[in-house]
């Protein structure tokens, strides 16, 4: 069959359309509080400058220690300085509070903590943090309101609060398989009592929390109660000065607990944007990424949705931000695997100067890679306005990755279920020579290892079947690759999404797929760094033919039908 690449004229159509769509910044830039400094921002903003269609966003930061107020006041004009210039670039400045409770004791201790004067966290076993804060402190609260009137001056376009304010324990414990989360202050304790009615002991109220799941679901909301209320001050403080300013929050809880993002919007009346995260910080295995998109995609249950809620971005970080953490291709893979899912926008945290790296490795390595692939993850977020993934389900919302990448659309809380998906350890085998991988994987995982391409391509079969022949995606050969359809409401078939999850080639491929728009004549497949491709659609029935072109190893690309 033959293949047209299209023009320029006609790729600049594809991958703006649907602009406009979302005025949130597509993809941020997140770094440490060193490039805003005298030393480092030149550097930092001539690699921005060179590749200026990497990045239409940048956060600042904070840092990550409590230093006097006066080095907030030095740093915030300087931020202001640098956001001048990225202004000038077309680029939006905007700062993440990078600490507020603290991340641990051991973060602190390594740096300048000389503005702090309140209170420390208390564990449900009495031992007192060294630096980690109480929530409830005013002194705390008084501190970064004024931190944030500080940033907000230079009026931001975004003001991030970041992930030490999950509702999780980081106090000092005692005993680590029996810890509690929340503050067990002194402060902490008279309030909740205040709030009960009773006069509970630390003690006695810890042995209640562990026996009783009622305490325990009054103490888990009086303590993100009193985190919201924090998170209210500085989103008010913010909207003070710059009315315009919106507030996200940063979040690593496998349930979020509402009352903190809540507190924002109560502190600006603004929309709030969310950015969960959960590891996956190295290139070492790309499944982990593929995991990770499925469970943000959890991560936002309860909340997605709420007019209270605004867009949504996935954490793609590199820990540390080095040449041999994570490649270009990695960062761009796991965009394009969360807008598959539902994201809306991106957060990279891809360059910090504590590790090393020189600004040179940036600007002439990862950044021109991301610049390149900028249109193709855009135009493929618009490409899915209005729509959402589709597919079979499993029951935690959460496949393993090897069941997520054998060619059949598992979707993700929030998409559009067909149908659950089949147990794939009733697939027949043949594990002749490899029962000892038993004691290794879990018995899904071992059997889509070991599965033959027959069993595989007839399990395709009866994945259809559970589906009631609705599948949106079928291949008639077997594959190593994770698919997502993204439907409209009327079940429509507007984009489908492919990553070859293996390191061979994947070869041309036909897929078969339903409910391709009635007038769809070609379709038209999108890769980074390349030309679209259009592709005559072979009509049969009720379902249409495309063969794929030729993939690379953990590679990714899409087809739309606009």
């Amino acid at each position: 069959m033959r293949q047209l690449v299209l023009g320029f004229g006609f790729a600049a159509l594809v991958l703006t359309a649907g602009a406009g769509a979302s005025d949130v910044p597509f993809c941020a830039l997140r770094f440490g509080y060193r490039y805003s400094q005298p030393d480092k921002w030149p550097g930092m903003r001539a690699a921005l400058e060179r590749n200026r269609g990497a990045f239409d966003e940048v956060w600042f930061s904070t840092g990550v220690t409590f230093p006097k107020l006066t080095w907030h006041e030095e740093h915030a004009r300087r931020c202001a300085a640098a956001a001048a210039d990225l202004r000038k670039l077309g680029i939006v400045p905007s700062i993440e509070i990078q600490t507020v409770i603290g991340h641990g004791d051991g973060f602190l201790a390594s740096g300048d903590c000389s503005g702090q004067d309140w209170g420390t966290m208390v564990s449900a076993d009495g031992l007192a943090a060294k630096r980690l804060s109480c929530p409830r402190d005013p002194k705390l609260i008084a501190y970064f309101s004024r931190v944030a009137e500080l940033h907000a001056a230079w009026k931001p376009g975004s003001v991030w609060v970041d992930d030490d304010l999950s509702y999780r324990n980081r106090a000092p414990l005692i005993n680590e398989d029996n810890y509690l989360p929340g503050c067990f202050c002194d402060r902490c304790l008279a309030g909740f009592v205040k709030a009960e009615g009773r006069a509970w002991t630390r003690d006695g109220l810890t042995k209640a929390i562990r026996a009783d799941a009622a305490v325990r679901a009054r103490w888990d909301d009086y303590s993100c109660a009193g985190m919201g209320e924090l998170t209210r001050a500085i989103a008010a403080a913010v909207h003070r000065v710059s009315p315009e300013t919106v507030m996200g929050y940063q979040y690593g809880d496998a349930v979020i607990r509402p009352a903190i993002p809540r507190g924002l919007f109560d502190g600006s009346g603004l929309p709030v944007r969310l950015r969960p995260g959960a590891g996956a910080y190295w290139d070492t295995d790309p499944h982990e990424q593929l995991d990770k998109a499925y469970v943000l995609q959890n991560m936002l249950r309860g909340v997605r949705g709420e007019p209270w809620i605004g867009a949504c971005c996935p954490e793609i970080e590199s820990c540390p931000r080095t040449y041999g953490c994570r490649t270009a291709q990695g960062y761009i893979l796991e965009a394009f695997e969360n807008l598959a899912l539902g994201m809306d926008f991106l957060s990279m945290f891809a360059a910090n100067a504590v590790c090393g790296e020189s600004t040179d490795f940036y600007a002439s390595r990862l950044f021109p890679r991301l610049a390149a692939a900028h249109p193709f993850l855009k135009g493929y977020r618009d490409a899915n306005a209005g729509t959402k993934p589709c597919g079979l389900s499993v029951p935690n919302g959460r496949p393993k990755p090897i069941v997520a990448s054998r060619g059949v659309p598992v979707v993700c809380a929030g998409g559009r279920s067909l149908g659950e998906l089949p147990d794939v350890a009733k697939i027949p085998v043949k594990v002749g020579g490899a029962e000892w991988l038993a004691s290794r994987y879990d018995k899904a995982a071992l059997t889509l290892q070991v599965v033959t391409s027959v069993a595989l391509t007839n399990f395709y079969a009866q994945c259809d079947r559970a589906s009631g022949g609705r599948l949106p995606v079928l291949f008639d050969e077997p594959v190593r690759a994770f698919v997502v359809p993204r439907v409209k409401e009327d079940g429509t078939l507007a984009t489908l999404a492919l990553v070859n999850a293996s390191i061979d080639r994947q070869d041309p491929v036909v897929v078969r797929l339903r409910g391709v728009p009635a007038d769809a004549k070609t379709a038209v497949w999108h890769q980074p760094e390349e030309e679209p491709v259009a592709i005559a659609v072979e009509r049969r029935g009720t379902e249409c033919r495309v063969p794929l072109p030729r993939i690379g190893a953990w590679e990714c690309g899409y087809l739309d039908f606009r």
